[in-house]
């Protein structure tokens, strides 16, 4: 594997592509989903029914056709040249919070109804209780989602060669087109994918363990 050593540079920038696009959209998917969640559980029928449209869309097609909608059709129609960066970010983060709006909602619903009495009766407002004292301790319950999540999305970023992104796959992919190494050029990528990976999860356990809430558990 000594023929790797002239193409790190090439493999640490398609790393560090691939990271940025899944902290993006893992960060940014929450906050959206934290919104999604409220949304649903507190924005009428008519909200609620958006968001179920919404979530269906982004959970139940791949990530490469939802890329390639919004890098050859709609910037088509809307007469916009579309930047890779961005619909890769946009992309990853509209998936990611379809799914992290389940998480939040769950939990949500975990720790919703005593703590909701518990606010209301030293004077908080509903708005005030649902941000100040039930989505605190959602958010903690979550953490192993985000765990699960990181590692999809990260899974999921090869996608971006769809739309001339090099992430590290995309990178793999053309050292193997120029030196017709696959066996040992895909087993080193996919160490470094099972590396990064298994030290996210090992660090969200870590967090877990620190923040959980004793008795509240829920399924993801």
């Amino acid at each position: 594997m000594e023929f790797l050593l002239e193409w790190l540079p090439e493999i640490l920038n398609g790393f560090l592509l691939t990271v940025e696009f899944t902290i993006a959209g893992v960060m940014l998917g929450l906050l959206f989903g934290i919104i999604l969640a409220i949304g649903d559980l507190y924005g009428g029928k008519a909200v609620s029914a958006a968001i179920r449209v919404y979530v269906e869309f982004f959970r139940g097609s791949p990530i490469i056709i939802q890329l390639l909608l919004f890098w050859f059709p709609i910037p088509y129609l809307l007469n916009i040249i579309p930047n890779p960066f961005v619909v890769g970010v946009m992309v990853f983060t509209m998936n990611s919070a379809a799914y992290q709006k389940g998480y939040v909602k769950g939990a949500m619903e975990a720790v919703f109804e005593d703590q909701m009495t518990a606010g209301l009766s030293i004077g908080l407002s509903k708005a005030q209780t649902i941000f100040y004292v039930i989505l605190p301790q959602a958010l903690r319950l979550v953490i192993p989602a985000w765990s699960n999540e990181f590692a999809s999305l990260t899974k999921s970023t090869p996608g971006l060669l769809y739309i001339s992104v090099m992430e590290l796959a995309g990178v793999a992919r053309g050292i193997v087109s120029l030196t017709f190494r696959a066996l040992e050029t895909y087993g080193f990528i996919a160490l470094i994918y099972l590396a990064w990976i298994s030290a996210v999860a090992k660090i969200a356990d870590v967090l877990y363990e620190r923040w959980k809430i004793p008795g509240i558990e829920i399924s993801v």
